[in-house]
């Protein structure tokens, strides 16, 4: 009887053990890095890109549509590479590094050379960087809490102001006069771009603040700490939201969906949750106890969640993807028609010219339905409704000629 009950109670432990493990979304790793990652960053959706580096020196970019095959390798820095970022039109994207340099680059990943000011650059290995909106600055934060201000555009220092703190990371503000820096230490500080002041300062995590993330709505913004706590700030009421339990020795790795209804936590702990951001309600989890996440960004789908992960064991180096375990928003399940994916990637590496307008004229300026359409043609059947000039002249941004 008892050897019996021994072994239901083995098989009920076996049984629940593959259940937890087969709640786990089984990581799926990409070729190209031979090192340990720090950084993953997503291009607008129509570039079709994603860009992860780390301690090979190199950005790796893959085409998310393949999906995630390896198509480029951009080298240059020295040490290891910190952070990457993309401008929000994707034509431009930058990297920073151990090597306290910050580098640009075009869409083609061609790297477009810095203006250099000995008096007006980084002393010290480069932790982050984000664009402004407009694409026309970026902005840069190091070790010893200096905050850079770049011409994007020109690829030139414009200023500094020293924040006293090691800066963890950065995050646009709705106001885009202020910037909000994590420090070392526990606060957030809103900074006013003008004259460097702090505006204002969110004191509610006990520990260092690792990482920022604002919500594409403007209206949230997500913070990870050492506290073992994430928190979701209100941005209008500038309190917190929601603080969730994450229950990880270090929050190191915070991201949003597209549309502002979810984001997600990683850890150092390989601890993956996704939350709601209304509720605060977990949605799922997973655990990855091979990975301390370094960041962490969602697929434009929403399908899945990219990692960049520093290996506690083994040299199984590379990005992850796996589920999100979301439901996906109506624009990520439409099928795309052939015409429409040869336009996408005509778009993606330049402008369009007549010839494209006049062969993709269907997709550019499709034809409106109206129940009157029949007496709108003429007598050779053609479509009366539209004008051929501005059909053909609008994807260039070019104006008609007067008749």
């Amino acid at each position: 009887m008892v050897k019996q009950l021994l072994c239901s109670l083995s098989l009920l432990i076996c049984l629940s053990g593959f259940a937890q493990e087969s709640n786990n979304p089984k990581p799926f790793i990409l070729s190209g890095a031979t090192n340990d990652l720090n950084a993953v960053a997503m291009s607008p959706a129509k570039y079709k890109r994603m860009a992860v580096a780390g301690w090979d020196n190199t950005i790796f970019i893959y085409n998310t549509d393949s999906p995630y095959t390896l198509v480029q390798k951009l080298s240059g820095h020295t040490a290891q590479i910190n952070c990457i970022a993309y401008n929000l039109s994707g034509n431009m994207m930058a990297s920073a590094s151990g090597d306290m340099s910050v580098r640009f680059y075009d869409s083609l990943g061609k790297y477009l050379p810095i203006k250099e000011d000995l008096l007006n650059r980084h002393m010290t290995a480069v932790n982050t960087l984000v664009f402004d909106r407009s694409g026309k600055f970026l902005f840069s934060g190091d070790r010893e809490g200096r905050l850079m201000l770049w011409d994007a555009l020109l690829q030139k220092p414009i200023k500094y102001y020293a924040t006293g703190n090691s800066i963890n990371d950065l995050c646009l503000s709705p106001n885009a006069a202020n910037i909000f820096v994590a420090h070392s230490d526990k606060s957030i500080k809103l900074i006013a771009l003008a004259g460097g002041k702090i505006v204002r300062t969110l004191d509610a995590h006990t520990d260092a603040v690792n990482a920022l993330a604002i919500s594409t709505n403007n209206q949230f913004m997500i913070s990870g700490s050492n506290d073992k706590t994430a928190i979701i700030w209100d941005l209008k009421t500038w309190k917190p939201l929601h603080v969730l339990k994450v229950e990880s020795w270090k929050v190191t790795a915070v991201a949003f969906t597209d549309d502002s209804k979810y984001c997600v936590t990683g850890s150092n702990d390989g601890w993956v949750k996704v939350w709601e951001v209304s509720t605060g309600k977990l949605i799922g989890k997973a655990e990855y106890p091979d990975m301390n996440i370094r960041d962490l960004c969602f697929s434009k789908d929403y399908r899945n969640i990219l990692i960049a992960p520093k290996m506690k064991e083994g040299e199984n180096f590379g990005a992850r993807y796996v589920s999100s375990l979301l439901p996906l928003p109506e624009k990520a399940i439409k099928i795309m028609s052939p015409a429409q994916k040869s336009l996408d990637s005509i778009m993606a590496i330049r402008p369009l010219n007549k010839q494209d307008s006049i062969k993709f004229k269907n997709i550019l300026m499709p034809r409106p339905v109206d129940n009157k359409s029949e007496n709108n043609k003429g007598k050779g059947g053609e479509n009366k409704q539209l004008d051929s000039a501005v059909i053909y002249k609008t994807p260039m941004n070019q104006t008609p000629k007067k008749k």
